[in-house]
């Protein structure tokens, strides 16, 4: 519905027009005539009426009065009511903008929005002391031509945002940065970087630690387990009374022993600079090696241990470390695994990568234990683990050097029904067998390629 103002200008129009087609008639006999005189007229005045209009909105003062007039008094004061609706958001976006500032300023971490071409748009002020930005002088400067340590731009072009980087910080050698990317709003992007040295430093002396006191622990251990072996050894019938016991502390001496290995092992593992070259390893023989020791641990158990083995596929990497892990993995399907129970070891690659999968029909580990196996001295049985002479570090150490090469685990179990332990090694790390393997007569036929394990958990 028009309002009454329009009405009275419709009123006032069609009056005008009548006037000049009566007009038009009379002069100059063309009704026609008059009528457009007068619709030029009625054109040109609200044409200058909207060039008024256009001249009071761009006034920012709003000195200059607007067109007055029963419509455009409508219009103008609808204009006002957007404009002083506009000034109170502009104020409130203002307050807000204000104290959003305040509020990173005083982060401790650096937080610097990128746009979609990975340029900054905007950086607080820590920004300046932990990455050398300055937001004066380096707004709509590529990122990576102001942070420029590889790591960094590497993570910068992976563009997911559920990793991160350790990369030393620009402007201090000796600071230690952690930087996630996450995103925010249209195309843009959020770095935060996070000062780490501190947690780096702890985390340096924890590994000293353990270093230290295991390496400073494994020369009493041994002379007691030397003694111990002596006295075990000894004919003499004085000593009968206490083969028992002497026996019980040589177990637990060499359960010891086993523990500082493993936490030796994990502190050159955690030691980049103790990492061994890469290698070709040939993982068939040594999956042979391995599984002549899990029928030994399985002694009396009788365990039943099959190899389905690819023997032209050899991998990239450290031998004494491969070894370490795939050791864990079958050992602790021996310790774990009821007598009679079987395991099966396979070992395959694909176009996918490569694949080493341990399984067994043993009890199964509940589906809540899963995501936490990997962790160091965690167990789903205390008691069970310490009477079959785990550690508790096996699949840490399995972890460990499965990342030191580019792979994960992946675990699936079912409560008694068995478990799936799955390496897996990126494509790129397969070699070709550089002589046929010694131990081929223990290898079966290839198998199909292993699936990955179903998503139970991953550690």
């Amino acid at each position: 519905m028009l309002s009454r103002p329009w009405w009275g200008l419709l009123w006032r129009l069609g009056a005008l027009f009548a006037a000049a087609a009566l007009a038009g008639w009379r002069l100059f006999d063309h009704a026609l005539l008059g009528l457009l005189i007068a619709l030029a007229g009625a054109l040109f005045w609200q044409l200058w009426r909207l060039s008024q209009l256009e001249r009071w909105l761009l006034d920012d003062r709003e000195a200059r009065a607007p067109p007055s007039g029963r419509i455009w008094e409508g219009i103008v004061a609808g204009i006002g009511r957007l404009r002083r609706q506009n000034r109170k958001r502009k104020r409130k976006f203002g307050r807000l903008l204000e104290q959003f500032q305040r509020a990173t300023a005083a982060l401790p971490d650096a937080a610097v929005i990128l746009d979609e071409e990975d340029k900054v748009f905007w950086c607080n002020g820590a920004s300046q002391a932990l990455l050398g930005l300055t937001p004066g002088r380096d707004i709509g400067l590529p990122v990576a031509n102001l942070l420029r340590h590889p790591s960094f731009v590497a993570f910068l072009n992976q563009r997911r945002a559920s990793d991160s980087v350790e990369f030393p910080s620009p402007v201090d050698d000796g600071l230690m940065l952690g930087a996630r990317i996450v995103p925010c709003g249209k195309k843009q992007r959020l770095l935060l970087a996070t000062d780490i040295s501190r947690v780096r430093r702890l985390e340096q002396m924890r590994r000293d630690f353990i270093a230290n006191v295991s390496h400073e622990l494994r020369t009493p251990l041994t002379v007691v387990i030397g003694y111990l072996e002596t006295l075990l050894d000894s004919d003499n019938p004085a000593l009968e009374s206490w083969r028992r016991p002497l026996r019980g502390m040589r177990q637990q001496a060499a359960r010891m022993m086993h523990l500082i290995e493993d936490l030796l092992m994990l502190a050159r593992l955690e030691a980049q600079k103790d990492r061994a070259p890469k290698k070709p390893v040939a993982v068939p023989a040594l999956l042979a090696d391995i599984a002549d020791d899990a029928l030994a641990l399985s002694g009396e158990q009788g365990h039943e241990i099959r190899l389905l083995i690819d023997a032209e596929v050899w991998i990239l990497g450290c031998e004494q470390e491969l070894r370490s892990a795939f050791s864990n993995l079958v050992f602790n399907a021996v310790r774990y695994t009821p007598a009679g129970g079987e395991i099966e070891i396979r070992w395959s690659a694909d176009e996918n990568g490569i694949r080493l999968a341990v399984e067994d029909n043993g009890e199964g580990i509940a589906a809540h234990h899963i995501p936490r196996l990997s962790e160091r001295f965690y167990r789903v049985n205390r008691d069970r683990s310490r009477g079959s002479g785990g550690t508790g570090l096996g699949l840490s150490i399995v972890k460990h050097v499965l990342s030191n090469h580019g792979g994960q685990l992946r675990i699936s179990s079912e409560l008694g029904k068995g478990s799936l332990f799955v390496c897996e090694f990126p494509a790129g790390l397969r070699v070709r067998a550089a002589t046929a393997p010694e131990r081929a007569s223990v290898f079966e036929s290839a198998p199909a390629p292993v699936p990955p394990a179903p998503n139970a958990g991953e550690a």
